[in-house]
C-alpha cells in the first residue's frame, strides 16, 4: 500500500513522535523511509555591497544545513532497531511548499508529520505548514499529535 513513507523532521519533539510513528508503519508494511529536513530561506535583504552580504547568508545558511544534517542522522540513528531502508535528504525554502514538492518528486505514498500544536484562534491566522502540507500534497498526508 505505502511503498515509501516521508517524514518531515525539524528537532522538536512532535517531528520525533511521528518519526516514531512513521518508522513504525514502514517496518509493518516493508515500506521505504525518507526523513526529510527543510533549512528555512532567508528573507532577501537589500544591501549597497551584495557581495558581502551574499557571503553572510550564504554561511547562516551552511549553519543552518549542518544543523539539520545533525537532526536527521540522530533521527536516523534513533530508528536503525526498526531495520529500515532510510534515506535522507535536505533542501532549503519554505518548509511546507518543499515538502509537498519533495514528496512529489521522491514519488511518497504517505507523509507522516508532527502538528505544530498552535491555538485555534492563531492557527486560523497563520497556518501551519501541517496545515499548507495537508491541502497541498498530491498523496495521503498522516499528522501525528
Amino acid at each position: 500500500m505505502y511503498k515509501k513513507i516521508m517524514v518531515p523532521v525539524d528537532g522538536s519533539e512532535k517531528a520525533a513522535t511521528a518519526a516514531i510513528h512513521g518508522a513504525e508503519l514502514a517496518s509493518k508494511l516493508g515500506s521505504e523511509l525518507l526523513l526529510f529536513h527543510v533549512v528555512p530561506s532567508l528573507p532577501p535583504y537589500v544591501d549597497p555591497s551584495p557581495d558581502r552580504l551574499s557571503n553572510i547568508q550564504q554561511v547562516i545558511i551552511d549553519e543552518f544545513s549542518k544543523h539539520g544534517r545533525e537532526i536527521l542522522d540522530k533521527v536516523k540513528d534513533d530508528l536503525e532497531p526498526y531495520g529500515l531502508n532510510i534515506i535522507t535528504d535536505i533542501a532549503v525554502g519554505h518548509p511546507a511548499e518543499e515538502i509537498v514538492k519533495k514528496a512529489k518528486e521522491a514519488e511518497c505514498d504517505l507523509v507522516v508529520m508532527g502538528s505544530r500544536g498552535l491555538g485555534e484562534i492563531k492557527g486560523y491566522l497563520l497556518g501551519s505548514v501541517s496545515n499548507r502540507v495537508t491541502r497541498h500534497a498530491a498523496c495521503p498526508v498522516l499528522v501525528v499529535r
